[in-house]
């Protein structure tokens, strides 16, 4: 309860019970001490955490962590003979592809073999109705009978006459004249026979023979089928010897032309079965602006017809052996902004090295520049590190194979 008193000044003052203050001094000497209390346990905090309180080979290993090591799996650059091998994707194509067309217009008489079958040249493939032609023949065959004859009496007429001439029975005019018959008449003879070869030629088109020794396609023609000129009958495709075409990049081909015993193999797509046994027989004459390449085509014997046309396979060309370059494994190779490179370690620090690449042959990239041979590069764990960083090797650095 608060008392006034009045001051000697004449003015009221209000006067706390010592009750009520003991009280407010005790409540505010709690709130510094609980304010005392946090800035030393924040402090504390603060100064353990920098280390001020830590002492001995425990504090400072906590203090200096060791950096972390990558695990990788490395391999050694191995200098050795190479073969220079490249690869490209290669079609089957027939070297020789003939549509079967008639050149006349007439029925089919007789289709003279089965569809998918192999034919020789000059085989038997088509008879159409020649019955027409065959009667013009026997026409133009009397024809030039007839004239032939004629030509037999003006020559006898010119005998004749010039013996006529002799005894001046006849006068040279008129032998003259029947030279001239006879002049006309040979003419007429050569004529005769001219119209009967065309005509035997023209006969000649109503067989339809194999142009070239293959296997036929489905005829598109039966017996009775009336065709008309152009139609195409049937198709006709070697397939011993036959062609695998491929692309090949413009860097090869100087290679690809000195080499003299190129060998191609095709592993076909799909089974996996590999032919060997090509030769390059034939390169293109220009290179295509647009891919870089030219085109080149092998020939292969097929005497068992493994090659099919139309078919798809993978195509390996083996020009020879390139003695003296470093091979790594090809995952060691990587790819950046600035070409490729590899890790190379330096003891446990792996360091990047620019490299170049010319090829990959068996799983083995041939390296033309960057390494000299002997360098222990990282095959594995590659894309956790970075230039510089330290390595835990987790294998004997193996050597690339034939080495």
């Amino acid at each position: 309860m608060l008392q006034h008193t009045n001051r000697p000044d004449g003015e009221a003052q209000v006067t706390v019970p010592a009750e009520r203050a003991t009280s407010d001094r005790s409540r505010r000497g709690r709130l510094v001490l609980a304010l005392l209390v946090i800035a030393a346990a924040g402090g504390g905090y603060y100064g353990w955490s920098h280390g001020w309180f830590s002492t001995g080979p425990a504090a400072n290993a906590q203090v200096a962590q060791p950096p972390r090591r990558v695990a990788v799996l490395t391999a050694v650059a191995v200098r050795k003979p190479m073969p220079i091998r490249l690869q490209a994707l290669g079609t089957v194509e027939a070297i020789v592809t003939v549509p079967i067309r008639s050149r006349v217009a007439a029925s089919v008489d007789a289709v003279r073999f089965a569809d998918g079958a192999s034919v020789k040249e000059g085989d038997v493939l088509f008879e159409l109705d020649a019955r027409v032609v065959d009667a013009q023949i026997r026409q133009a065959e009397a024809t030039l009978a007839r004239d032939k004859a004629q030509l037999d009496k003006v020559r006898r007429d010119v005998e004749r006459y010039t013996g006529l001439a002799a005894r001046s029975a006849v006068s040279q005019v008129q032998v003259e004249d029947a030279r001239t018959a006879v002049d006309v008449q040979d003419a007429t003879v050569q004529q005769d026979e001219a119209n009967l070869q065309s005509l035997k030629v023209q006969r000649g088109y109503y067989t339809i023979r194999a142009p070239a020794t293959g296997r036929m396609g489905v005829a598109t023609a039966r017996p009775g089928t009336v065709i008309r000129v152009e139609d195409v009958l049937a198709t006709v495709r070697q397939t011993s010897p036959i062609y695998v075409a491929f692309g090949v990049p413009e860097r090869y081909i100087g290679d690809l032309r000195a080499s003299k015993d190129a060998r191609v193999s095709i592993s076909l797509q799909g089974s996996g079965e590999t032919v060997d046994g090509g030769r390059v027989a034939v390169l293109d004459n220009t290179v295509d602006p647009q891919t870089g390449t030219l085109t080149a085509r092998a020939l292969f014997a097929n005497e068992d017809e493994r090659l099919w046309p139309g078919t798809l396979g993978a195509v390996t060309v083996t020009l020879g052996q390139q003695s003296g370059v470093v091979a790594v494994p090809a995952e060691a190779i990587q790819n950046g902004q600035n070409g490729t490179f590899v890790f190379v370690l330096d003891g446990d620090v792996a360091k990047v090295r620019p490299v170049s690449v010319a090829r990959t042959v068996d799983g083995e990239a041939v390296v033309t520049k960057g390494l000299e041979g002997g360098e222990t590069v990282v095959t594995d764990g590659q894309l956790s590190l970075r230039n510089g960083a330290r390595v835990s090797v987790k294998n004997q650095p193996r050597p690339a194979a034939g080495s």
